[in-house]
């Protein structure tokens, strides 16, 4: 084993063209393969942006450089000093002449999974008990390039119309969306929760004068789902705006955020939906929109019957996206104007048709990716809807003061990351989208 003793990376493999032909680069990474072709040696070096191709030839190499490392295993990781030298025929049309090396880590054999492409895939529980080795494999690690991407396209787009990047509290006092799916944590000497959404934070900073913020942050639901797109920890990006009309001005705004989102994808990340095969239509405004009373006739005709007081489940979700592909060409489609006997205590009742609430979802290629609502900022009307629905007032006395000293018109919604990055790129579960998901069987590595 050796240290790098001063050496710098020169370039990443994606780095090195043709024209560099005779100069002199220092590269790092893992021995993909190690491959004997008669009397020259092949070592596929891999980085993160791909992967360079060593030659090792008799007497261009010394003796014992090429022999050193001719016998290390496979994900070997080591440095190597060496020359461009321009072949057509080569990976890149190029290949590097080793000089000097260090063997910087050895890799233990058998490997715990296979890393090549080409050889038998593992089962996905072996692929996340190893997922240091899986997120070798060009095809996995493009799906985490493309997270990135997703949320940096949403960063930009936010930080570009005035919002404001806030973080909240992810051990809270009262669960901020009720129910049994909360994790219970001991907290002190007393009992918490783990935030499952920034529901009540992210309504109190509109009452700061930040009228408009967002947060990427994880959310936990304690949900024992077994289904492709649950998981107990998710990564969330919540936002909220004021002064706004109705729910129609949140529409808008995420509307506009997923077109900026495809749209950004597609132009950064092109190398790496090659690598998945995946091509991605960039959405055209304005999306299609279909109403939970609409929704529920056409789904009858389907032959899925929903009842009044029963939401639209995955299968009528995913007839919806197919119906929005048939009639409008569109892989997104809003469901609009849900029930008011739906509705959350802090939702908003539509002042036009008190049945409804002004909350919409926001379905993407077959499946709810966002729930985007108004919220009820009037304190007295707050109050009387907490009330009814049986909440308890001071347990969120915290969340209801905040109403009490001029509180704007607002709304905002929750989209799921993860849920974005399965639909896009088309992965069987949404496990595939989280480095190291949290299921009701799973909780390490």
């Amino acid at each position: 084993m050796e240290e790098l003793g001063g050496w710098k990376r020169s370039h990443y493999s994606s780095e090195i063209t043709p024209a560099m032909d005779g100069e002199t680069v220092v590269v790092m990474g893992w021995a993909r393969a190690v491959r004997a072709v008669g009397k020259l040696t092949f070592i596929q070096l891999a980085d993160r942006d791909g992967f360079a191709q060593l030659i090792i030839k008799p007497k261009e190499v010394p003796e014992a450089l090429a022999k050193e490392l001719s016998a290390i295993s496979r994900e070997t990781v080591i440095a190597v000093k060496g020359a461009v030298k321009a072949n057509k025929e080569a990976p890149g049309g190029f290949e590097i002449l080793p000089k000097e090396a260090k063997i910087l880590s050895e890799a233990e054999a058998p490997l715990p999974m296979e890393v090549v492409t080409k050889k038998t895939p593992a089962e996905f529980m072996t692929r996340l008990d190893a997922r240091f080795v899986d997120l070798r494999r060009p095809e996995i690690a493009a799906i985490f390039k493309v997270k990135d991407a997703v949320t940096t396209a949403v960063r930009e787009y936010l930080e570009g119309n005035n919002f404001i990047e806030i973080h909240t509290p992810k051990i809270i006092a009262e669960a901020s969306e009720g129910g049994s799916e909360v994790f219970k944590v001991k907290y002190y000497e007393r009992e918490a929760y783990l935030a499952q959404s920034p529901q009540f934070y992210k309504q109190m900073m509109m009452a700061t004068g930040f009228d408009r913020v967002y947060e990427i942050a994880p959310a936990f639901r304690a949900e024992k789902s077994h289904t492709t797109r649950h998981i107990s920890e998710i990564l969330m990006l919540d936002m909220e705006m004021a002064f706004i009309n109705s729910v129609d001005d949140v529409m808008d705004t995420v509307e506009k955020m997923m077109i900026s989102v495809c749209s950004f994808v597609v132009k950064k990340e092109s190398k790496q939906l090659k690598i998945l095969g995946r091509d991605i239509v960039v959405p055209k405004a304005p999306f299609p929109r279909i109403s939970v009373e609409e929704a529920r006739k056409l789904l009858a005709k389907k032959g899925l019957k929903y009842k009044p007081d029963e939401e639209i489940d995955s299968a009528g979700e995913k007839a919806l996206g197919e119906y929005a592909k048939e009639k409008y060409n569109h892989e997104f489609i809003f469901l609009t104007d849900f029930p008011w006997a739906q509705a959350k205590f802090y939702h908003m009742q539509n002042p036009k048709n008190p049945k409804v609430a002004e909350r919409c979802d926001l379905i993407y290629n077959g499946t709810e990716i966002a729930t985007v609502t108004r919220r009820e900022h009037r304190y007295a009307k707050l109050i009387e809807q907490a009330k009814k629905g049986g909440t308890t007032l001071e347990k969120i006395r915290f969340y209801l003061n905040a109403f009490r000293y001029g509180m704007p018109p607002h709304g905002g919604c929750g989209v799921g990351i993860e849920r974005i990055v399965q639909l896009m790129l088309g992965l069987p579960t949404i496990q595939e989208s989280v480095l190291f998901p949290r299921t009701t069987e799973r909780l390490t590595p």
